[in-house]
């Protein structure tokens, strides 16, 4: 996506206003639905980006799927990343309540779920700090321009999956083009579900190398499992019109004509299903008012004989009713609302009505016009009049279904060929690497630990480590940074406590202000390790973590895996003189790691290592992290290189030529291979 740093343009600064003196509107129109649906006022706090997981949801993938339309996208996605991701490093945000429905309904539990915060720049930077996501895929168009801001500003790439744009959307998108211009060169990847989404994204500053077409993911969700193979009660003998994902507009164009098509034809039946929970109620005010016979799902009612309407009033069950369906109208089209997704239908073989308004999915419809799989129509007494033909002559009705499915046939594999595109992103990862961490609470200690290392630990084992039978100092050349090897169960660990340096060391030798363990040292080493291990970055492995609370302050210690064999460049200077390869090697991993834009706060000579067989490692990351641009790798060489002249001042003996070693440490630095 880009190493520069995106800056902060007037615009956007404009639109920072907006959206936090928009903020308490947002929570006060949650709480106001909550009245009638109390999904929307439960988790505010998450709304503010306040979240509550668990630490081993950090470092992992968050995708971001805002309603249920593109949960339903994702799914077949989702799936194939469970392939290859642990479950606990895959994190779904939505929007809407009903699309965390629809997350819980397909996985359970197994999924971890958090409400987008609002896109204002406290709540996003609140959200980010605690999932510290390494991906970010954006499910179809939802494109927030602080989320994205903040992203780059984190180097957090972003793809745009299943991306789709009309060309109303992209007008808009031009109006608006202070705000959005930014943010189209910044996606590190598009993956448009048409090839007309795909000339619209790169025709608002997509790179045309970074925008393909794989298809829409829609094409390979499979039929939900819990889909009954027989009809439901009251079906039989009937011909059944299901009119799904209705809205108020077109519920009434149908009624208006219903009376007069049962008397053509006594055996047909309406299941009428809403497209938004909140409505079902009101809508069976109107089938009373109609005064047409219906009965409710959502009360066990099934239909008879004279039963003429049928209130699909229950979620998730309209893959039910499309499957027995024998003709379906996919509503949001009729109304002026861009229509909704045919594919859900025509899955099942079913023929498929629809009206004018199908801008979401206008190349859908357009393969569905063009094979003869279903019909616009432009009227409730058009709609009206198909169903009048359906009932007539169903044959050729289900022969334009069977057509419809062999269109989802052709275009199927769009989930394969995205994996394909934005796996590029990780290609070279190990996301195997973002183990689960245990988290144990004693006293006002809080630890992490890695339970694959180390099955149980306590407090008392970050403890006066000089202490401990076994432990001994492992020479850094710095008082402040010492470290000592220790036993924890099975395991060989390097235990550092944290301190402070300078003047602050007087007022608190090792306290530091912070209230919140995921801010604390320790806490955020490990993370970064974590992080840096999965990239395969040659750190040491993160095996343990404490803060202990102490008042408004918290003490910090960390544990790591011992890397054998190793000693740091200052330790071997003084005995020999490092051979150009070996400074080639160092290089190479100082440039890897600036490739993956690692700052390392603290780069000297006491922070490299190498082992017996050459292998440069970097250690010691207090204070480091992810930060975007490139502006800093020169100062972070130039840190490096006083390093190794104070050295070379200070040390008695000390192998260093700067002459020699120092170009040999650039030429690995600049040959290597970049990764990011």
């Amino acid at each position: 996506m880009g190493r520069r740093a995106l800056a902060v343009t007037g615009v956007h600064r404009i639109y920072r206003l907006i959206t936090r003196l928009l903020t308490p509107v947002a929570l006060g129109w949650l709480w106001w639905r909550g009245r009638r649906e109390p999904a929307y006022a439960q988790r505010l706090v998450e709304r503010l980006g306040y979240l509550r997981i668990p630490a081993e949801a950090a470092g992992g993938i968050l995708i971001h799927a805002a309603s249920v339309g593109e949960v339903q996208a994702s799914r077949p996605l989702l799936d194939a990343l469970r392939h290859q991701w642990p479950d606990h490093a895959l994190t779904v945000s939505t929007i809407t309540p009903t699309g965390m429905q629809t997350l819980q309904g397909h996985w359970g539990p197994v999924i971890r779920h958090v409400y987008l915060p609002l896109d204002t720049p406290g709540a996003v930077r609140r959200f980010l700090d605690r999932l510290q996501p390494r991906l970010v895929l954006l499910i179809e168009r939802e494109v927030w321009p602080e989320l994205l801001l903040q992203c780059r500003q984190r180097s957090i790439p972003v793809a745009l999956v299943n991306a789709r744009l009309s060309e109303r959307s992209a007008r808009g998108y031009r109006r608006w083009a202070g705000l959005f211009d930014p943010i189209w060169q910044q996606f590190a990847t598009v993956a448009a579900a048409d090839p007309e989404s795909q000339a619209r994204y790169q025709s608002l500053g997509v790179p045309p190398e970074r925008c393909h077409c794989p298809g829409n993911l829609k094409f390979d969700m499979p039929p939900p499992e819990d889909t009954a193979a027989t009809r439901p009660p009251g079906l039989d003998g009937r011909f059944v019109v299901v009119a799904g994902s209705t809205h108020a507009d077109e519920e009434e164009a149908l009624l208006a004509h219903w009376p007069e098509l049962r008397r053509q034809h006594p055996s047909l039946l309406l299941v009428l299903v809403p497209r938004h929970p909140q409505r079902f109620d009101d809508v069976a005010r109107r089938l009373d008012v109609s005064g047409l016979p219906h009965v409710r799902h959502s009360r066990g009612q099934t239909p008879d004989a004279d039963t003429a309407i049928w209130l699909g009033d229950t979620m998730g069950h309209l893959p039910m009713w499309y499957r027995h369906a024998d003709l379906c109208f996919i509503g949001g089209s009729l109304a002026p609302i861009g229509g909704h997704n045919a594919l859900e239908a025509m899955v099942f073989g079913k023929a498929v009505l629809f009206g004018p308004h199908t801008r979401n999915f206008e190349h859908l419809y357009h393969l569905v016009e063009t094979a003869g799989a279903g019909v616009r129509v432009t009227s409730g007494s058009e709609l009206a009049a198909c169903v009048d033909q359906a009932c007539r002559d169903p044959g050729r009705w289900r022969s334009m279904g069977h057509r419809g499915a062999a269109i989802v046939r052709q275009h199927q594999g769009a989930t394969q060929r995205t994996l394909t595109q934005i796996g590029r992103l990780w290609q070279d990862d190990d996301p195997q690497a973002l183990s689960r961490i245990a988290v144990r609470r004693q006293g006002a200690s809080l630890i992490w630990h890695d339970p694959a290392s180390i099955e149980d630990i306590s407090a008392g084992a970050f403890d006066a480590p000089h202490c401990r039978p076994g432990s001994r100092p492992m020479a850094t050349g710095s008082g402040r940074g010492q470290v000592h090897v220790v036993n924890v169960g099975q395991a060989t660990a390097l235990l550092r406590h944290y301190r402070r340096g300078g003047l602050m060391a007087r007022i608190s030798r090792d306290r530091f202000l912070g209230m919140d363990p995921w801010a604390s040292r320790g806490m955020r080493e490990y993370l970064l390790l974590r992080l840096m291990r999965s990239w395969r970055l040659p750190v040491p492995a993160p095996l343990a973590a404490r803060v202990e609370q102490a008042g408004p302050a918290y003490r910090s210690d960390i544990m790591v895996g011992l890397l054998p064999g190793t000693r740091n460049l200052v330790q071997i200077m003084a005995v020999t003189t490092i051979p150009a390869t070996a400074w080639a090697a160092i290089g190479q991993a100082i440039r890897r790691m600036h490739d993956r834009q690692v700052h390392h706060a603290d780069l000297n000579a006491h922070n490299l290592l190498l082992d017996d067989g050459g292998q440069a490692w970097i250690v010691d990351f207090d204070k480091c992290g992810v930060r975007a641009g490139d502006d800093w790798k020169d100062a972070n060489l130039q840190r490096l290189l006083r390093s190794l002249r104070k050295e070379k001042a200070r040390q008695p003996i000390c192998h260093w030529r700067e002459d020699t070693d120092w170009p040999s440490l650039l030429d690995g630095y600049r040959k290597s291979q970049a990764v990011g």
